[in-house]
């Protein structure tokens, strides 16, 4: 009799008034970033719900400039760390001990940690996840748990709670061709929402590209975008190993505003990407007719 008591108390909606009450209505981006606006609503409520996104896309597709724009709109501080880095994980996220001028033992404490325990809003961002060395991982697994937060100072035996208003967000990249990318513990990942990110069609990369260097002309822009399109879809289906990334298709689009042509930016910046893989006459042949 006590259980169905105790199941039924569980069930009542006061235990749960955020919900009940919920009136929250997700910021605008700048206009700056292209993404489509269920995804961003879904990344804003993500981080209401105090919940971990983790954006997994091809290089290049805006991850990072998610990631900022995600502070920016929800008024967080931003804290961003290339977690392919963290080869002392202690030194990274907690700090490190030096000898002050009198002689003393100081605690210096890293920019992480100060992150992490910070009592204002903040965003951490950990960029290149799938790229962390295995000895890092097994250190985030408690900085992750979203019921028990905490960095451990093995040096002082003092535990140190996340800040009530810190939040996380990932990133990595996905694929075959990213070979230094690694598949990650399965309860590892449990601590995300996982949200797939792409590059944009190339209707919205020409407005980009437009909107970006004003004096590029829309006939331009399109064909570099159509350009990027074929490129991409080569690489899916394996006749390149090389992804082209939105980053790489402003790079070229600045020199239009120049005075430049299509085929000499593509030449000389589009294509110059391929030449280490050794499918620059590949990756030609494929846009030549555009």
């Amino acid at each position: 009799m006590q259980s169905n008591k105790t199941t039924a108390s569980l069930l009542q909606p006061d235990l749960f008034p955020d919900f009940r009450t919920a009136s929250f209505s997700p910021p605008k981006h700048s206009r700056d970033l292209c993404i489509p606006q269920r995804k961003w609503e879904f990344l804003c409520h993500t981080l209401y719900l105090g919940k971990y996104p983790f954006l997994l896309g091809p290089k290049g597709c805006g991850k990072s400039s998610v990631a900022m724009e995600l502070a920016d709109a929800m008024e967080m501080d931003y804290f961003g760390f290339d977690m392919g880095q963290a080869f002392k994980p202690k030194k990274m996220f907690v700090g490190g001990l030096v000898i002050g001028d009198e002689g003393k033992t100081l605690a210096v404490r890293s920019e992480f940690f100060k992150a992490f325990t910070s009592d204002r809003p903040t965003l951490i961002f950990l960029d290149e996840l799938t790229r962390i060395p295995m000895v890092a991982a097994n250190f985030l697994m408690t900085i992750l748990d979203r019921r028990q937060s905490y960095l451990y100072d093995e040096d002082s035996g003092v535990r140190y709670n996340k800040g009530t208003n810190v939040q996380f967000v990932a990133a990595g990249n996905t694929g075959f061709a990213y070979v230094s990318t690694q598949r990650l513990d399965s309860a590892f990942e449990d601590r995300f929402i996982k949200v797939q990110l792409d590059y944009l069609t190339p209707e919205e990369e020409a407005a980009l590209m437009m909107q970006r260097y004003p004096l590029v002309k829309a006939s331009a822009a399109a064909q570099l975008a159509e350009i990027a399109r074929l490129l991409r879809q080569a690489e899916q289906k394996e006749a390149l190993t090389v992804s082209l990334s939105t980053r790489q298709v402003l790079d070229a689009a600045a020199y239009l505003q120049l005075g430049y042509s299509v085929r000499e930016v593509v030449e000389e910046v589009i294509l110059t990407n391929y030449v280490i893989a050794g499918e620059q006459l590949v990756a030609r042949s494929l846009v030549q007719m555009v």
